[in-house]
């Protein structure tokens, strides 16, 4: 199998499905995988599981995005010869219930994502998201060892690539990331409470910069400070400090301008 219906494959097992991936057609086609759920001695739900997994997605680049899905479906699920096949399969079983059709994606543009989803949904599959399932068995992912290669791998890159937070500040300010990937990634990161508490630790000179190469307009930062910031009793000391400062930079300006003043008249000529 590939890696991505090895990984599609494997989060069913976890989910607590049995999985066949073996089945062919008379001409020899692979049918996908079939997922097997059980309640008790029975199947409750039997599912016929297709994976594109593309990095490059090829369904949201077409200009009629209908046309493109009915012709996946018509390959990849109303083929007769996968249909017959996938029959045999649950005759042999006694196997009763309805075949769900599911189709596992990869890289939807965001702005054709509901279009694509909606027409498989039309033509009764639902849509898994690769990424999604990606997300999900990485989590889950503990450190006892596999066997499956695939599975290792990621295991591998979990626990001694993404716990080291130098390399993955470094994967994400690589050509991979475009600037709004990565401004959507700061943004979900700074609305986990955990990551704002970690500021407490950030010193005023990082602070300091991150405040100065933000957009935020004099007013806006003002209101900030004073309005979600600052309570009463820390008001009171910020603004006599910046009073004392304003003063203090008044001061040294005077000072400066006297110092020109004096300059001796031989240096002036």
């Amino acid at each position: 199998m590939s890696a991505e219906k090895e990984i599609v494959n494997y989060w069913y097992n976890e989910k607590g499905l049995f999985t066949v991936n073996n089945i062919k057609t008379s001409g020899n086609r692979d049918c996908g995988i079939l997922a097997l759920k059980f309640d008790r001695d029975r199947v409750d739900e039997i599912l016929h599981v297709e994976v594109s997994c593309s990095i490059t997605n090829t369904i949201a680049e077409s200009k009629n995005i209908e046309k493109s899905v009915a012709k996946i479906i018509n390959d990849k699920f109303e083929n007769k010869s996968v249909m017959a096949a996938l029959s045999n399969y649950t005759k042999q079983l006694s196997i009763s219930a309805k075949l769900k059709r599911i189709m596992v994606l990869g890289a939807i543009p965001k702005t054709r994502k509901n279009e694509v989803i909606r027409s498989f949904n039309g033509n009764n599959v639902d849509v898994v998201e690769f990424e999604d399932i990606l997300y999900d068995v990485l989590d889950k992912l503990d450190t006892q060892y596999h066997k499956n290669s695939i599975i290792r791998t990621m295991q591998l890159i979990k626990f001694l690539l993404l716990s080291e937070p130098a390399k993955m500040a470094k994967m994400l300010v690589n050509n991979n990331f475009s600037s709004s990937s990565r401004k959507e990634f700061l943004v979900n990161i700074l609305d986990r409470d955990e990551i704002v508490r970690e500021f407490k630790k950030t010193n005023a000179e990082r602070l300091g910069m991150i405040l100065k190469s933000s957009s935020l307009k004099p007013n806006d930062l003002a209101k900030m400070i004073g309005n979600d910031i600052l309570n009463r009793r820390t008001r009171k000391q910020f603004y006599d400090s910046m009073k004392e400062q304003e003063n203090n930079r008044t001061s040294v300006s005077k000072t400066a301008r006297i110092k020109k003043k004096n300059v001796a008249l031989a240096k002036f000529f």
